[in-house]
């Protein structure tokens, strides 16, 4: 059975088309995918603009257009934080609708953050050993630690990595007094909310997301060797990052190892909730892990692909339905 998985995020929508039934990896057999840059065009209010609704419809519109031409027997279409947290996310989603053909669903940040939790532990493996990931979106950040397939316990916070930089590093680059202010902001949310971590075993702990990625490459990297794929992050390497990134521009922060042009932006926000989340649990470096919300939707649609027969289509359709709002 060939699933259609729609994402639409902050920077791009992509569509994969995966074999449900050839292999019990989350592997794409074929994708696409196209700027939406929602990031880009959402103001400080919340609100996405008329611009920015439109980008995301010709991206969306581009995205399954192509898949069309794979048949997929199924296509599921969801929204990440950029869609959900937007102020006038109804009608964001209600044209995205219009624009795939099919339903925009989201999940909550909660639900969000136990699927990607969910890859991360079918990549580590070693079952019921304690794992903790850390997340850091555009929108959220997550912690979730546990022994088992689900987690034992999950944090997310509107602390993500656009939306900071919205919120509190308009200037491009900020200004000093700018920075400060998201610090101390930060030094008063993650220690209140992440208290329970600290002090205590947090077994394997894991990266997720491409901020976090993306922040291994360039504090791995010296100027004569690009590390392309990094296996850790590590806080020592990362503190000195922030103040050098904070006197760069976009351009500037885009022409570094691994930081890509759509997170240019926001990955000086991205570094200072990284470098403060890794003090605030007490972890001095994290475990590149490769998987994240996608693929934990895979294996989620697999499953329920094969418990189905005989209608494996109406419980991929049953398991969307039940797990996007």
């Amino acid at each position: 059975m060939r699933l259609g998985l729609l994402d639409i995020g902050s920077t791009a929508a992509r569509v994969e088309i995966v074999e449900l039934d050839r292999s019990r990896m989350p592997k794409a057999d074929w994708s696409v995918k196209a700027k939406t840059k929602l990031a880009e065009h959402t103001g400080g209010d919340g609100v996405v603009t008329e611009r920015g609704i439109e980008q995301a419809v010709r991206a969306v519109r581009r995205c399954v257009r192509a898949a069309a031409a794979e048949q997929p027997d199924v296509l599921v279409a969801f929204g990440t934080s950029a869609v959900r947290d937007a102020v006038n996310g109804a009608e964001l989603r209600c044209r995205l609708a219009e624009a795939a053909g099919t339903r925009i669903g989201v999940l909550s940040p909660r639900d969000e953050a136990a699927v990607t939790y969910c890859a991360a532990r079918r990549w580590h493996g070693r079952p019921g050993s304690l794992m903790t990931t850390v997340d850091i979106g555009g929108g959220t950040i997550d912690v979730a630690a546990g022994t088992a397939d689900e987690p034992d316990d999950v944090v997310t916070l509107p602390c993500g990595a656009a939306r900071l930089t919205r919120q509190y590093l308009p200037d491009d680059p900020p200004a000093p007094e700018q920075l400060a202010e998201l610090d101390a902001v930060l030094g008063e949310r993650l220690p209140a909310a992440l208290h329970r971590f600290a002090g205590r075993d947090l077994g394997h702990p894991l990266a997720l997301s491409s901020v976090l990625r993306q922040l291994a490459v360039l504090s791995e990297s010296t100027g004569t060797d690009v590390v392309r794929h990094p296996i850790r992050l590590r806080r020592d390497r990362l503190a000195p990052w922030i103040d050098r990134l904070a006197v760069l521009d976009k351009a500037q922060r885009a022409a570094l190892p691994g930081v890509s042009r759509s997170r240019a932006r926001r990955i000086l926000a991205g570094a200072v909730v990284a470098e403060r989340t890794l003090r605030c649990i007490g972890v001095e470096e994290l475990e590149i892990c490769p998987w994240g919300l996608r693929e934990g939707l895979v294996f989620r649609f697999g499953e329920a692909y094969r418990e189905g027969w005989p209608e494996p289509r109406g419980a991929v359709k049953g398991m969307a339905s039940a797990l996007f709002a």
